[in-house]
């Protein structure tokens, strides 16, 4: 094919594809240029998930009338006029194609009125056809309307996800900007209803309550910065009582710009090291300050990420903030204890079924190894094993592990593991056959969600209902819990928000229904580190031999180790 200049057109849609990936990156475009402008106000309306609709209010200095035209050409900014201000940018829009490539791809208007001005100016931008520019009344600052965003590019719209996905990308991206700025009021409406609203008084810990309610934001503490270094570490970070299933609630700023580090992620969640159980993420916000000439923006379409001078530093510095901060606030961990149950005869002997003549054993059935066609796969069934024998207790190990003793050597019980599996497979159970029990609360629990969590409860709401549990929406981002599932028997807070997190992160599980039925039984389950009774761990372990998939938990990790006869004589040289 011989070489040919592309038209106008398609040269503006093909760069607006490098600045605008989905709707939240529309969102992030327009909210930065408000803050630029110096914004007290923002309120963001979407619609759809912002395929309809996506329209940015704000209170900030406008744009003169004459100037709207010039605001939708490429390249044209009023924050750079030369290449050397590269190296001391302090605002986010730079590189002047944001406007341009929102209105290449959407039916696009811009409306601005400056203080002072009688009234503002109107400018409609139809998929890259500017109109003419008219009078409109208004209050002082710019509003933004965004329609039919993709219309005319079907690819990019058809790649699009769900509508309650794109919400949430939307929701994450104004959560990191309101988080940045908390002098600075924000205000998201989704669909007519509004999920989150930030005072705008100037303290980190108003927005922290705004996006992750009083409860949470009560557990998040503050980074108290060093001094010493050039590189300057603030912000506040979650106590590990208040992990995440997964990273959306942990927020990277480097001189106030939202960013995403694999660097800077790797150093937080080294910092949580032997604090956090594997499969646990951190929440909070880490900003980062150092000199503009130390960190370079421009390498990315979307400014999403950033190159720093010396990234080994920028790491080691958060790593200790965090590390420092975590210390100053957690107590001091009990020594681990064992506990043992008493000898008698019977175990001396080794006589395991004269030891506890009560419990009749279990059948020792291996599973095939092709089940039937008709058979279905259960949860966290990886079908290479059989049922447990009978097991005799023997004590408790870091209070995390049973010490059992079976007809062919010695068994370690992960405590977690197994009552995880233990209350999956009756939440299974009780679904496919009378339906799952409940418990109704005696007064509503109220709860305050991040707008992720939100956005799972909403979308996942009939599977949940399935499952036990019985949520009503209850205000601006807060839902009213008025039944659970009977297994939840403690912390119903924690116990629905992993369950939601998880939810929105997409989880292990094949379905939704599965998903919530796992999450649900882990984080009922008893804990890693609670001490467990004699009475308590035997019927532990009577629950686990009656199980039909007793070696893994629901997500795959596995419940039982076995050291056979053989392998402990061997180990001593027996052999």
């Amino acid at each position: 094919m011989p070489i040919v200049r592309l038209d106008e057109p398609t040269i503006r849609r093909i760069a607006a594809g490098e600045v605008v990936e989905r709707p939240a990156s529309v969102v992030k475009e327009l909210v930065e240029n408000a803050l630029d402008a110096g914004a007290r106000t923002i309120r963001v309306e979407i619609a759809a998930g912002g395929r309809e609709l996506i329209r940015v209010l704000d209170d900030g200095c406008g744009i003169p009338p004459e100037e709207l035209p010039l605001a939708v050409e490429r390249h044209s900014t009023s924050k750079l006029q030369r290449f050397e201000d590269l190296a001391r940018l302090s605002s986010y829009g730079f590189r002047g194609e944001a406007l341009a490539a929102i209105s290449a791809v959407s039916d696009f208007e811009l409306a601005s009125r400056v203080p002072g001005a009688s009234h503002g100016a109107r400018l409609r931008v139809r998929f890259g056809k500017p109109g003419r520019v008219e009078p409109v009344g208004m209050p002082p600052g710019t509003t933004v309307t965004v329609r039919d965003l993709f219309a005319t590019v079907p690819a990019r719209r058809r790649f699009l996800r769900q509508d309650t996905t794109e919400t949430a990308y939307i929701q994450r991206a104004l959560t990191a900007l309101a988080l940045a700025h908390p002098e600075v009021r924000v205000e998201l409406v989704v669909d007519g209803r509004t999920v989150l609203a930030t005072p705008g008084r100037g303290h980190l810990l108003d927005a922290l309550v705004a996006v992750f309610g009083a409860d949470v934001a009560a557990q998040i503490v503050p980074i108290e910065p060093d001094g010493d270094r050039e590189v300057i570490v603030h912000g506040a970070i979650g106590l590990p009582s208040v992990s995440r299933a997964n990273r959306q609630s942990l927020f990277l700023l480097v001189n106030g710009r939202w960013i995403e580090s694999r660097s800077l992620v790797a150093a937080i969640e080294q910092a949580f090291h032997t604090l956090l159980m594997v499969g646990r993420y951190p929440i909070g916000v880490v900003a980062v300050a150092l000199p503009p000439d130390r960190v370079d923006v421009n390498v990315h379409p979307t400014k999403r990420e950033v190159r720093f001078a010396d990234e080994r530093a920028v790491a080691a510095a958060v790593h200790d903030a965090v590390r420092r901060t975590l210390l100053a606030h957690l107590p001091d961990r009990p020594p681990p204890r064992v506990t043992f149950d008493p000898l008698t005869p019977p175990v001396v002997e080794r006589r395991l079924l004269v030891a506890d003549p009560s419990r009749a054993p279990a059948p020792i059935a291996t599973a095939p190894a092709e089940p039937a066609r008709s058979e279905t796969r259960e949860a966290g069934d990886d079908r290479t094993g059989s049922r447990l024998p009978v097991l005799r207790v023997l004590g408790q190990l870091r209070q995390s592990y049973i010490i059992a003793e079976g007809p062919d050597g010695m068994y370690l019980v992960d405590q977690h593991a197994a009552h995880e599996r233990i209350l999956l497979e009756r939440l299974l159970d009780e679904l496919a056959t009378r339906g799952v029990e409940r418990q109704r609360l005696l007064q509503p629990l109220v709860l305050e969600l991040s707008p992720e969590q939100c956005a799972a409860c909403e979308r996942y709401a009939s599977e949940l209902a399935e499952l036990g549990w019985e949520i009503e929406l209850f205000g601006v981002a807060s839902v009213a819990v008025r039944a659970v599932p009977a297994v939840v028997q403690r912390n119903i807070e924690r116990v629905l928000v992993a369950v939601l997190d998880e939810l929105a992160s997409g989880g292990r599980a094949t379905t939704p229904l599965e998903r919530i039925a796992i999450s649900t039984a882990c984080h009922a389950a008893i804990r890693a580190g609670q001490e467990l009774t004699l009475s308590e761990m035997r019927d532990l372990i009577r629950q686990l031999e009656q199980c039909r998939a007793p070696n893994a938990c629901g997500h795959g990790r596995p419940t039982v180790v076995h050291l056979s006869t053989e392998d402990l004589e061997r180990h001593f040289g027996r052999r």
